[in-house]
């Protein structure tokens, strides 16, 4: 007699690998927002472009480790409330990184922080707002 496979065998091979998957973008996701930051940063003049890249990493490695649940309430639970909490959020931390990397020079930190999150948020949210309304 002829059997097949279970829906419920597949299932959690399934959730690994879009686990994996969703790893994997959201590491690719940093490294592009991290690259866009460092080149908003080198605008700036903040930094040459090694020191400005190292920033860029660690600002957005930091605040995306505490702003990401943060970002997917926004886009997904239908309020934007959560999505201007995040940017706030992601803005504060960012500038306290940058704050730990060039000290005395608060006004240049938190004018960086501020454009590299405006110019990173509307790279990110931008196309997913424009997908969304179509």
């Amino acid at each position: 007699m002829f059997t097949s496979i279970p829906y419920d065998v597949a299932g959690p091979g399934a959730l690994l690998a879009i686990a994996a998957l969703s790893v994997g973008a959201l590491i690719v996701l940093t490294l592009i927002i991290s690259i866009v930051e460092t080149i908003v940063m080198l605008l700036l003049k903040w930094g040459k472009f090694g020191r400005s890249l190292w920033a860029s990493l660690l600002m957005n490695v930091t605040s995306t480790i505490f702003g990401g649940v943060l970002i997917a309430l926004g886009l997904f639970g239908g309020s934007y409330v959560w999505l201007a909490v995040a940017f706030v959020l992601s803005v504060l931390i960012e500038g306290g990184v940058l704050m730990l990397m060039k000290r005395g020079a608060a006004r240049q930190n938190w004018i960086a922080s501020l454009i590299a999150n405006v110019v990173s948020y509307l790279f990110i949210i931008l196309p997913i707002l424009l997908l969304t309304t179509l």
